[in-house]
C-alpha cells in the first residue's frame, strides 16, 4: 500500500517500484472498476485513490470539519478508522495506495499522513 499526499508535489510517504496514477473516483467500486481497467494493459502501474479527509478527535467533530459535498471519496472519523479504511481498500483490491487531500477545515497533511503510515506499519499493512 502507497500513500500520498495531496500536496504542492504529491509528495509519497512510501516507496513503490510501479510508476503511480492517481485517479479519482465518486466510489470504491468505481475507483475499483478504474484499477481493473488501469492494471489490465501490459505496464504495470499502482492505482491510487483519492480520498477527501478530515479526521478529528471524535468522529461528531470530524464530521463538522469537512468541506462542501465532493464528487469523490470522502472520509469523516478519526485516525485509527483511516487507517482501517485504507487497509480494507487494500485488501479489497480498489487501489494500489491512495492520496490523503485536505477537507476545508486546515489540517496537518504530513503529520496526519506520518500518524496513518504508522498504524498501518503496526498492522503489517505496509514496511516504509
Amino acid at each position: 500500500m502507497r500513500l500520498f499526499l495531496a500536496d504542492d508535489a504529491w509528495s509519497e510517504l512510501t516507496s513503490g517500484a510501479e510508476p503511480a496514477v492517481r485517479v479519482a473516483a465518486a466510489d470504491l467500486a468505481q475507483a475499483r472498476r478504474a484499477r481493473a481497467r488501469l492494471r489490465g494493459g501490459s505496464e504495470r502501474v499502482a492505482v491510487i485513490l483519492d480520498i477527501e479527509v478530515a479526521v478529528a478527535g471524535d468522529v461528531r467533530a470530524a464530521y463538522a470539519s469537512l468541506g462542501g459535498k465532493t464528487a469523490g471519496v470522502r472520509y469523516a472519523g478519526t485516525v485509527d478508522g483511516l487507517a482501517g479504511l485504507i487497509a480494507d481498500i487494500e485488501s479489497a483490491e480498489v487501489a494500489d495506495g491512495v492520496t490523503l487531500i485536505a477537507s476545508a477545515s486546515p489540517q496537518d497533511l504530513r503529520g496526519l499522513g506520518e500518524d496513518v503510515l504508522r498504524r498501518l506499519t503496526e498492522r503489517g499493512r505496509i514496511s516504509a
